[in-house]
């Protein structure tokens, strides 16, 4: 076997490993999606406020407010879960890819119970994260990549 054939061979075996970590990164991350909402810390509040928080549009005034009625169980929230940018003491930039992607996939799931629609909601988390113009396009990219497989 050539030197180019084993050393092709070795590349293909260590991408893998590291696709596999990241898979199963993400496999993890699917398992405990928002697990900390079942906590003592959350859920009595969430489980209170759950009608409210779908009544209004992502953004809206009224919205805010119900964030701010979640007060301690919406800042134990973002303190436990790393798919959220506050969790980052630089936030989105504190991210990795696997945490963008579990962000991502929680801003569509939430998008499908919202009158906000997710094309909107990524507008509006632009600027509230101060997303770069090129994450925003790997995002929208992404995006529609995961709708079109769905």
């Amino acid at each position: 076997m050539s030197e180019f054939v084993k050393d092709l061979v070795q590349h293909k075996q260590w991408v893998a490993e590291h696709m596999l970590t990241a898979a199963n990164g993400l496999f993890w991350r699917a398992a405990i999606h928002d697990n900390s909402k079942f906590s003592p810390e959350e859920f009595e509040l969430y489980d209170k406020l759950f009608p409210e928080l779908q009544k209004y549009a992502y953004g809206s005034p009224e919205l805010k407010a119900v964030y701010k009625q979640l007060g301690p169980a919406l800042d134990h929230h973002l303190k436990v879960n790393n798919h959220h940018p506050e969790y980052h003491e630089r936030g989105i930039n504190g991210m990795n890819l696997i945490d963008v992607l579990e962000m991502v996939c929680d801003w569509m799931a939430a998008s499908k119970r919202s009158q906000t629609g997710i094309d909107k909601g990524l507008e509006i988390n632009k600027e509230r994260y101060g997303i770069s113009d090129q994450l925003f396009e790997i995002i929208k990219n992404t995006v529609a990549m995961l709708l079109e497989d769905a």
